[in-house]
């Protein structure tokens, strides 16, 4: 969720205001098999029975991506990370030898891809031993990337948003096509979704319909999730929207069963989403520090019922550390 510094602390102003918080302190969704087909009646999503452990500091967490066999990947404000566990406990592995704020994560076959804000798309290759991102392709008119997810016939789309860190906002959902033979080389990008699109951050799929957390342009923020499909011909279809969250700013969305997930940053909270847009349950206010995203946890690392949440904190400042947001952390029952 990249933004101008500027604009996006007066926007969290007066969503901050207006809702009491303080700033203190990507069934199925295709080859990368990232959507969770847990039965969402199983999940805990709600303070009366659930509880946050905070596992790792990462500086400015933005986002996660689980492989089919479970491996993790959490991206952040200066690199991508590879989540482990042993006798000594949790462990964040840098991907990338340098330094980059990255965004929206997803797989195709054994490729990992990672938008960053510096208008660039990073790959690595998902094998034996740690991947190394490096950059494969220059965006031509995405400012801002921010989700991704695959889509059916192997492509990526990116949604461009909320706002940049250079330039105006422009505002839409991109799509990126690959070569059949060589998935590190980007053979097309166009503007797939322009038209009655806000300022969009999520992105996720299932079958043919993408879902995406959505904003309008100016204070007083109007939060909303919203889905588009893909049509047969490829093309896009017309936005609808599922749930609108007035004065609250919601940030990644994911695919749990046939609900999903969303995390409802300017709250503090994070919420299961029916397929109806209602909302099934969700945690107290300020029971996460300004989460970005949330999934269902898948083993090895975690059950099948945890949360898997990534608490941003507040935009570019990482300096606050353990201290407030920078984390990742998990969401499950509390034991009896």
């Amino acid at each position: 969720m990249g933004l101008f510094p500027g604009l996006r602390r007066a926007m969290l102003g007066a969503v901050f205001a207006a809702v009491g918080v303080s700033a203190c302190g990507g069934g199925s969704e295709g080859p990368d098999g990232n959507a969770a087909t847990v039965d969402p009646a199983t999940l805990c999503v709600s303070s009366s029975c659930g509880e946050k452990t905070r596992l790792l500091t990462i500086p400015n967490a933005e986002n996660t991506l689980f492989t089919p066999d479970g491996r993790l990947f959490v991206s952040g404000g200066s690199n991508v990370y590879e989540i482990g566990r042993d006798t000594s406990g949790w462990q964040a592995a840098p991907l990338y030898d340098g330094s980059c704020n990255f965004t929206g994560l997803a797989q195709r076959g054994q490729t990992l891809y990672a938008a960053c804000e510096d208008g660039r798309l990073y790959a690595a290759t998902v094998g034996v031993g740690r991947p190394k991102l490096a950059p494969i392709y220059a965006f031509a008119a995405v400012t801002a990337p921010n989700g991704v997810t695959t889509g059916p016939d192997g492509e990526l789309f990116v949604a461009d948003g909320p706002i940049g860190t250079s330039g105006l906002p422009t505002p839409k959902i991109a799509r990126l096509r690959f070569d059949a033979s060589d998935p590190l080389k980007v053979t097309a990008e166009e503007a797939w979704l322009t038209r009655g699109v806000g300022l969009p951050n999520g992105l996720a799929r299932r079958g043919t319909t993408l879902y995406f957390s959505d904003s309008s342009v100016l204070p007083p923020v109007l939060g909303q999730l919203r889905s588009v499909e893909i049509q047969a011909d490829g093309s896009a279809g017309t936005p609808q929207t599922l749930a609108s969250f007035g004065l609250s700013l919601p940030d990644d969305v994911s695919v749990a069963g046939d609900d999903l997930l969303l995390a409802l940053y300017s709250e503090g909270a994070v919420a299961l989403i029916g397929p109806d847009g209602g909302v099934v349950s969700r945690t107290d206010p300020l029971s996460f520090q300004l989460p970005s995203s949330v999934k269902v946890g898948r083993p090895p690392l975690f059950a099948d019922t945890d949360l898997v949440v990534t608490e941003k904190g507040v935009v570019q400042v990482p300096e606050t550390g353990a201290l407030f947001g920078n984390a990742l952390s998990v969401f499950r029952r509390k034991a009896k």
